[in-house]
């Protein structure tokens, strides 16, 4: 916060004023300004709240507001992301599109296949040409990852749920075009359970990931931004939005269910003539990597390095961790008066005392030799309050353990 206030003879007026004292007038007006505490964490060439639009839906009816702030919104991450993403962040998308693409596209597809070729078997069943896509395809996949890990390292620990998330909902489309190659069509609930689970693990995992980045974002906010004015706080949260973001999340999982859909019903054709769920799935695919990657970048770009994403409960979990074994001393207090005294219990249940003789400042536990001056530790303690004297146990106050 900066006060900006006029004042009383300057540099160029010492002299004239030298001796006088100022007028003091209540009614004159001392104008403050109050300015939001910057971002230290990171430079932005702009922010959210310079985002302007050119028209609003809003003037046309207050409902349709979300869709301005969705706007606003996607406008600021699309510039943003343009001014952020260098040569690593296109590398890194291109390699996971041909990991895909090599995945994807293959002559075996068009031969229809041996229905009663499983397993190994299908394995070996594979032309070289294909199995070599195969290989170079899983190869790029795991540079893919590894790369994410590398460009957005705050988001390195979700890598793995984002994996699960990804191949839980893909298999279970897979899983529910077993039995039902037309699927949803002609559809059998006993015959979905398989697919419904690994479908549940997936939206799970996926709440779990979204819960991580909103709680880490809300602890940012009141770390970084705190301020005394509600008014600054309520405008660092929403510089700090993840109301897109969340849709964007919610678009790359739809996009999933999408991708695995058209790929498994494909596949479950055996007499292909449409080749539009095809076409889906591959198109699908690309903006998979696109959509992943924008999901990892803006979370990183918004919290900063050296952040960590994690839910409250983890954080809260990781604490009780740094604090496991250590025993804060219990503080003494006289059995009579209830006054503090300067006698603890150390983490073996020995009574820990100061040292009685006049000029030693040591400290140590009840009856054992000072170290300082070779004399024992008293025994017996006088409170200085009621000037009662007892034995220097008495002045632990027994506590009750749940």
């Amino acid at each position: 916060m900066h006060a900006n206030s006029t004042s009383y003879g300057g540099a160029s007026d010492r002299n004239d004023s030298k001796g006088e004292c100022p007028p003091c007038n209540m009614a004159e007006e001392v104008e403050i300004e109050i300015n939001p505490p910057t971002d230290e964490h990171g430079e932005m060439p702009f922010r959210l709240g310079d985002i302007v639009l050119d028209k609003r839906f809003g003037d046309l009816h207050p409902s349709l507001e979300v869709v301005d702030k969705v706007r606003v919104e996607w406008k600021f991450q699309f510039r943003l992301l343009l001014k952020d993403w260098g040569q690593p962040h296109y590398l890194t998308m291109l390699t996971g599109v041909c990991a895909f693409l090599l995945g994807a596209i293959s002559t075996e597809l068009f031969e229809g296949g041996d229905p009663k070729v499983t397993g190994l078997d299908g394995f070996k069943s594979i032309g070289g040409f294909a199995f070599f896509q195969l290989i170079v395809s899983s190869i790029l996949w795991i540079w893919f990852f590894i790369q994410l890990s590398v460009n957005f390292p705050i988001m390195r620990g979700h890598i793995i749920n984002v994996m699960i998330i990804w191949g839980s909902i893909f298999t279970s489309l897979i899983v529910l075009h077993v039995n039902t190659p037309d699927f949803p069509i002609g559809a059998d609930l006993g015959d979905a359970l398989g697919g419904t689970i690994l479908g549940a693990v997936g939206i799970f995992f996926t709440y779990f990931f979204w819960k991580a980045v909103t709680e880490t974002r809300d602890l940012h906010v009141q770390e970084h931004h705190l301020h005394t004015d509600v008014r600054v706080m309520e405008e660092a949260m929403t510089e700090h939005s993840l109301f897109t973001w969340t849709i964007l999340v919610c678009i790359w999982v739809f996009t999933i269910m999408l991708n695995g859909w058209s790929g498994a019903h494909f596949i479950a054709d055996r007499n292909v003539e449409d080749y539009a769920s095809y076409v889906i799935h591959i198109i699908s695919g690309i903006l998979l990597i696109y959509l992943i990657m924008h999901i990892l970048w803006f979370p990183q770009r918004m919290l900063g390095e050296g952040t960590r994403v994690q839910t409250r409960a983890a954080a809260a979990a990781d604490a009780d961790m740094i604090f496991d074994g250590v025993v804060l001393a219990s503080e003494g207090e006289c059995p009579s008066c209830d006054a503090s005294v300067p006698i603890s219990q150390n983490e073996n249940g020995e009574t820990v005392v100061d040292c009685d003789q006049e000029g030693c400042n040591s400290r140590g536990v009840s009856g054992t030799k000072c170290a300082g001056c070779k004399e024992n530790y008293p025994t017996r303690y006088t409170c200085q309050s009621c000037g009662i004297n007892s034995p220097v146990a008495d002045f632990i106050p027994d506590l009750e353990a749940w």
